[in-house]
This record gives structure tokens, C-alpha cells and sequence, in this order.
């Protein structure tokens, strides 16, 4: 149920209710009764239709929907934010000497300080180390007593210390783990960087946090995500993950009244048998949380060089990791199908992608609730750009990923294969007619994959219309025939998000019936270019009409 509440109208000097082909004109006031958008239109209007309704004088601002990250790790980026932060360690060793200096800085006799206390942390990026591996050695040197467990930046690797290993009974005799690697030196000893599905030989040994804990954690996050100016998330779990964390600590938060998020919360394989003994359906839920699909990884990620690729990598003979086979993936997405819930798959390299729609296209498989979606699509064989539009499928992708991406996309895959790469525009535009005889394009929706990236939307408006990084490289913008306008990637935030989650008549828009969620900015978005889309400031983030955040308060 909406937040019962006055009925209030809502002045602005532009207020847009939704972006892309057929929005309407902007409007300068929104009436909302019970959390709810009971019309938008012209302020006299509204004031004659309710003229008794508490006024809300945001002028000087433009008001847009909430927006929605459509892909973020909701529970290890909040727990990530008290860990240490290895993002700007442009080399192992500065990230060794980060764990250094943290370790200065907790005080002695408190529980961090212990022997057996776990030293963790997150962030380091293959891409700025210039080829350097990790080792565990780096690591010894600086914490030779105590356990050290970093997180690579896109999740898919762990860099660990001999203590770590020792924990976890890692040895030189230890087989590589289905679907993972445990990299090894020339005399065949582990070296501490584990791959994929190795990961979880470590982290299995890591002791979990207190519930009390991670529900602080996610308040503390869901304040950053309203700073945002985002109402809306679609909850991943952990890239290994094997429970339904965060939905049980989730819901806990909604019967306090203390949830103040659109959840559409996505299930890990391992509990998909679980799931549907349980009877869940995608779509399912109420105003706060919804259940999504359920999360396949077909590959790993171009950070690790773990992407699936139909061709090697460059200067290689390797294609990656392909962590689940073909038929076992078919079978995942039918049974899950038949149970009603759609399938939310992870694809990186374009043997992946390829795979993904193989089986997704098949509407045989095709849940009706809540369409499938391929998570990250960064690699999409050319050939195939129309094919999710045409077939339905959700392209979940994240554009900040571009940002760090571009340079080793090009080392790694080559340039020629990279114009496949974050293809934006042709996803969105390629496809032909589809049944309606209307263009078929994919339905993008866009997220940040933090702690992987920052959750900065405005980092993903700008990658996606920018194509550059922050140093403004490259001139010009990697592959710019990729870029797309600003109103196809404010839709990317808002309606896409909500088509994902099955939940169009509630979320995305502010049109007459949806959820009362709106971003009041300091400027209009729509007209923001270049750098000033990082300048962006949400001055007041709203959820079924109660203001949840506002700038100096």
C-alpha cells in the first residue's frame, strides 16, 4: 500500500513525466494524493481541481522521475563502504600499502585489531596495475598475521595473503574449483589471485557480519542512494551468492516502516529449487519489494579476462571462462520458466551474449509477468544487435563500466571486435518492425554494478552520451557511433528499469497512477551537455510523495 498522507500539489518550473518517444510536454505541477500521481498539468488546472491541496513550492528546480540503478550488489555495496577502498591503487603495491595504513589507523584492543580478524577490502583494478598480477607476497609483507581478502573491481577475482590461503587449506595440490582458477607460479604454488568460482574457497571462510549489522549498513546506503536522487534499485546478490540476502534483512526494514527503496530483488541459482517450492513467481510483491528473475553468469568479466569470447583474446590462445555449459543453462532457464520466473542472465564476452539469446529468444521460455534480461551485454556480436528488441529481452547495462573499460577493451579484444562493445545506440535502434509494426529496439535499462563502479547515475548519463572518460579520453569519444541522447538515457533510468521489473504502471513515470517518486534538480537534465551531467544536483528525492532527502537538510 501507498504512504497514506494530505494531498499535495507539487509546483515546479518543469516537470517532466517521462522521456523518450511520446513524452508529453513538460508540466509545472503534480498533484498526489495518498503517495500516489493523480494528475500532472498545468499549475491553474490543478489548483482548480484541488484547490484545499497542501502546496509544495519546489520553483527554481525541474522535477523528473525517480531514477533506478537496474543493477547494483545492494548488500555488498552497502557492507563494501566500511571496508578499505583500493579504487584509485593505480599498483599492487599501493594497494598493499593501503591495507598498511589502515592497519595504523584501527585502534589496538579493539575487534578489528585481532589476530584472527579478517583484513578486507575492495576496489583494485586490474586495468590501472599496467599488467601487474598481485601476489600473496606483497600482502605478507604488510600483514603477515592476519587474514587479507581484497575484492578485485568487478567482483570476478580475490587477492589474498598466505595466511588466507593457509584458512582456507589452499595448497599446491588443490584442483582448480569448477568454473574458476586458482592462478599458480611457475613452480606451481598459489600466487593469492583466485578467478571466478576460486573465489568461494576463500570467502566461504570469511565470518558473516550480524544481522544488525547489515541492516545499518543498508540504511546508511539507501541515504547515499536518495543523495542520488534514486528510488529504485534492482538488487543483485553476491556474485557467488547463495542465499536470498538481502530480501529477509529487506523485508525486516519494511515491517519497521524504515524501507524507503523500490526493491526488485533477483534470485541466485543455487536457490532456484528452493524458490519454487516456496512458490515464488517473478513479479510478485508488494509496493516495496518485488522478486525479479533468477541470476545465471554464463562467463567472467574483461577485467579478470574471464569475458567468454568466440574468438581469443588478443595475442593468446585463451577465450575465457564459460562457467556454466550450454545444456545445463538450458535447462536452469525452463525450469525456472515453467515456475514463472524469468531469467536474469549474466553475459559479458560475445560467446556469452550469443548463448544468452540463443536460449532467451525461445518463447517457449517467455515468463509473462516480467521479461528475461541480459546483464552487462558488453560484448554483442554485430550481427545480433536486433535480436533482444525483437525478441523482448531486456539489455541491463551499466555505462560507467565504459569509463575504465575502453582502453583495455582495445588491448584485449582489439579494436575491430570492439565496435561491438557498449553498443548503445544499435541495441536501442536496431531491430526492425516488430509485431506492431513499430521499431523493435532493445529496452536498455541502466545501473551502476556498484561496488564494481561507483553508483553515481550521473557517471552512467555521461559515459553513455559521452563516451569519454573523466580525463575526457578519448577525444572524441571511444566508438561515438554508439553514443545516445540524453532523453534515451534518462528512459535507460527510468521506464526501462521498471519494464525490467514488470512494474511499468507504478514506476518509471509520472503519469496519472504511479507512485508519487520524483527528483527535484537543480537544473533541467534534458539540457545538460558534456561535463555539466556530472554537475548535476539533486536538491530533493521524494518516495510516494514523502521527502526522503533534501540538500542542507
Amino acid at each position: 500500500m501507498a504512504h497514506a498522507g494530505p494531498t499535495l500539489l507539487v509546483i515546479a518550473d518543469r516537470i517532466h513525466a517521462t522521456f523518450g518517444p511520446g513524452a508529453p510536454r513538460p508540466a509545472d505541477a503534480i498533484l498526489i494524493r495518498d503517495g500516489i500521481v493523480a494528475a500532472i498539468g498545468p499549475r491553474a488546472e490543478l489548483e482548480a481541481a484541488a484547490p484545499h491541496a497542501q502546496r509544495f513550492d519546489l520553483r527554481g528546480t525541474t522535477i523528473t522521475p525517480g531514477l533506478a540503478d537496474a543493477h547494483i550488489h545492494l548488500l555488498d555495496w552497502a557492507v563494501a563502504r566500511s571496508e578499505i577502498d583500493l579504487a584509485d591503487a593505480a599498483a599492487p603495491e599501493a594497494a598493499a600499502a593501503a591495507v598498511e595504513a589502515w592497519r595504523a589507523k584501527v585502534a589496538p584492543g579493539t575487534t578489528k585489531a585481532t589476530a584472527e580478524a579478517w583484513i578486507l577490502g575492495g576496489g583494485w583494478n586490474p586495468h590501472l596495475c599496467g599488467g601487474a598480477s598481485p601476489d600473496r607476497r606483497l600482502l605478507d609483507r604488510v600483514a603477515p598475521d592476519r587474514p587479507v581478502a581484497l575484492r578485485s573491481h568487478d567482483l570476478h577475482a580475490l587477492w589474498v595473503n598466505t595466511r588466507a590461503l593457509e584458512l582456507a587449506g589452499i595448497t599446491a595440490a588443490t584442483s582448480d574449483p569448477p568454473g574458476g582458477r586458482i592462478v599458480r607460479d611457475a613452480a606451481g604454488e598459489p600466487t593469492g589471485l583466485l578467478l571466478e568460482s576460486a573465489v568461494a574457497l576463500v570467502e566461504r571462510c570469511i565470518p558473516p557480519r550480524s544481522e544488525e549489522e547489515l541492516r545499518e549498513a543498508l540504511l546508511f546506503a539507501q541515504l547515499e542512494l536518495h543523495r542520488l536522487g534514486i528510488t529504485a534499485v534492482h538488487s543483485f546478490p553476491a556474485v557467488r551468492g547463495d542465499s536470498f540476502e538481502p530480501l529477509h534483512l529487506l523485508e525486516a526494514l519494511r515491517a519497521e516502516d524504515r524501507l524507503r527503496l523500490r526493491v526488485s530483488q533477483q534470485i541466485p541459482l543455487p536457490l532456484l529449487d528452493r524458490a519454487v517450492r516456496l512458490g515464488f513467481r517473478s513479479g510478485d510483491g508488494g509496493d516495496w519489494i518485488r522478486i525479479g528473475g533468477v541470476k545465471i553468469f554464463l562467463d567472467g568479466a574483461l577485467g579478470s579476462r574471464t569475458a567468454w569470447l568466440r574468438e581469443p583474446y588478443v595475442d593468446t590462445h585463451d577465450t575465457g571462462v564459460r562457467v556454466i555449459e550450454p545444456d545445463e543453462f538450458r535447462d536452469a532457464v525452463r525450469r525456472a520458466a515453467d515456475a514463472g520466473i524469468a531469467a536474469t542472465v549474466h553475459a559479458i564476452g560475445d560467446a556469452a551474449v550469443a548463448l544468452a539469446l540463443d536460449v532467451l529468444r525461445d518463447p517457449a521460455t517467455r515468463v509473462a509477468a516480467v521479461p528475461h534480461r541480459i546483464e552487462h551485454v558488453q560484448l554483442c556480436p554485430r550481427e545480433r544487435f536486433g535480436e533482444p528488441g525483437r525478441a523482448g529481452i531486456v539489455c541491463s547495462m551499466q555505462p560507467a563500466h565504459l569509463m575504465t573499460d575502453w582502453r583495455p577493451a582495445d588491448r584485449y579484444w582489439g579494436a575491430e571486435r570492439s565496435r561491438g562493445a557498449y553498443a548503445f545506440r544499435s541495441l536501442l535502434e536496431e531491430g526492425g518492425a516488430g509485431p506492431s509494426g513499430r521499431s523493435a529496439g532493445a529496452v536498455l535499462a541502466f545501473g551502476s554494478d556498484a561496488p564494481v563502479e561507483p553508483v553515481d547515475p550521473r557517471l552512467g548519463l555521461f559515459a553513455a552520451i559521452e563516451r569519454r572518460d573523466l580525463a575526457g579520453e578519448p577525444v572524441g569519444g571511444w566508438n561515438p557511433q554508439e553514443r545516445i541522447a540524453i532523453d534515451d538515457a534518462l528512459r535507460a533510468y527510468t521506464v526501462g528499469p521498471a519494464v525490467a521489473a514488470g512494474a511499468t504502471d507504478r514506476l518509471g513515470h509520472l503519469g496519472p497512477g504511479a507512485f508519487a517518486d520524483f527528483v527535484a534538480w537543480d537544473r533541467d537534465p534534458l539540457l545538460a551537455r558534456g561535463e555539466e551531467l556530472l554537475e548535476l544536483r539533486c536538491l530533493l528525492t521524494a518516495i510516494g510523495g514523502e521527502v526522503v532527502w533534501r540538500a542542507g537538510a
